[in-house]
This record gives C-alpha cells, sequence and structure tokens, in this order.
C-alpha cells in the first residue's frame, strides 16, 4: 500500500473560503482554519490559529473540569496538541506531563471498562509525546478494545523497528480512508493527519 495520503487542495482551499465568508468564532474553526493554512505551508500564521484555539478551548475546559474529568483531561490533551501544532514545545510537554498524571489518577479511581480504555489511551499518548516510549508502550498494551496508533509508534521507536513504523503507518492511512477523514476534522486528541506526519518524520 502507498504510504502517501492525497489530499484535495480544492476542499481545503473551499475550507479556507467558507470560514472567511463566515467569520471564525469556535476554537474548532480556528483549529480547522490552521490545518488547512499549515498544509499550504503557511505554517507561521497556522501556528497563530493553533494559539488562538488553545485559548478558546480554555472555556469548555474549565466548565468540564469539576463536572467531568474524562472530558477535562481529553479537551487539555486537545489543547496540548495545539501548543505543539504551534510550535510551543515547553507548553506543550508541561501539559503532557500534568495529564499523565491526572489520567494515571483517573485510571487508578477506576470506571467502566469503555472509560478505562480512553484513560488507558490517553496515557499512551502522553508519553508518546514525552518521549517516554516504554511508558507509552506499557499503556498502549494495556488497551484491548484497539491498538493506539502510539503504541505502534513507540515500539518502532523504542525497538528500533522500522518494519513496526511502517505497518503503524499503513494502519494510520486505512483509518484515514475508512473513516473519510478530512484534513480539517477537528475536535481529536491527536487526528489521523497529525500521527501522518508524524509517521512521515519517522520513516525519513
Amino acid at each position: 500500500m502507498s504510504k502517501e495520503i492525497k489530499i484535495d487542495a480544492n476542499k481545503l482551499s473551499q475550507k479556507v473560503e467558507f470560514l472567511d465568508s463566515v467569520g471564525l468564532k469556535s476554537w474548532s474553526d480556528y483549529e480547522a482554519y490552521a490545518r488547512c493554512l499549515s498544509f499550504f505551508d503557511e505554517k507561521e500564521k497556522a501556528a497563530e490559529y493553533f494559539i488562538e484555539a488553545a485559548k478558546l478551548i480554555e472555556k469548555p475546559i474549565a466548565v468540564f473540569e469539576k463536572k467531568n474529568q474524562k472530558e477535562y483531561s481529553r479537551l487539555k490533551l486537545v489543547q496540548a496538541n495545539y501548543y505543539r501544532l504551534a510550535g510551543e514545545r515547553e507548553k506543550s510537554m508541561q501539559q503532557y506531563r500534568e495529564l499523565s498524571n491526572l489520567l494515571e489518577d483517573l485510571f487508578h479511581y477506576g470506571g467502566d471498562k469503555e472509560q478505562s480504555e480512553g484513560v488507558l489511551t490517553n496515557l499512551s499518548y502522553c508519553h508518546f509525546f514525552l518521549s517516554d516510549y516504554e511508558k507509552s508502550i506499557f499503556f498502549g498494551k494495556r488497551v484491548k478494545e484497539w491498538v493506539p496508533i502510539s503504541l505502534g509508534f513507540s515500539e518502532g521507536i523504542f525497538y528500533d523497528d522500522q518494519v513496526r513504523i511502517e505497518a503503524t503507518m499503513v494502519d494510520v492511512i486505512e483509518d484515514f480512508k475508512r473513516e473519510k477523514s478530512l484534513l480539517y476534522y477537528t475536535g481529536a486528541e491527536v487526528s489521523l493527519w497529525d500521527w501522518y506526519e508524524i509517521g512521515k518524520d519517522l520513516l525519513e
């Protein structure tokens, strides 16, 4: 299978034009706009929009902080990804460190099986971005309902296994196509397009 995802640039241009016409209002609008700009190699401008998305997502984060710790931590993970994509490495790393502690507490506190699987997946994500690949593998392997993408890439890096990275990249591309995902889809802790970009970097 080809390790490339073909993107329809016209669709991205249309998305930008639409957002320009109606105005950007929400954090998801800013994320979508930033993702389109990134594709068109307007990295500095995209970073500004990712930062604005990170600011605007603070409102729903505050709403869930006391009411729903799982959703609170999920949105904080989305925000950490915005900082990462904007090149704000220190901010993103600090947030991933804080989240890893919170998520471990959530996991030990318990909950239903689906919630535990989600928490374990997000723990694997956090440790992947903290470059603690051993811990990313540890938590990723405890997920039984699916295979976190972070697990495959972490195993490839930790064990110096290029074949594992390539296989994970194939999985990402298959997921992207099966879900008919678009580059500017928003709200994921780490989007499929993000994982695709990470995979490309690892294969260089």
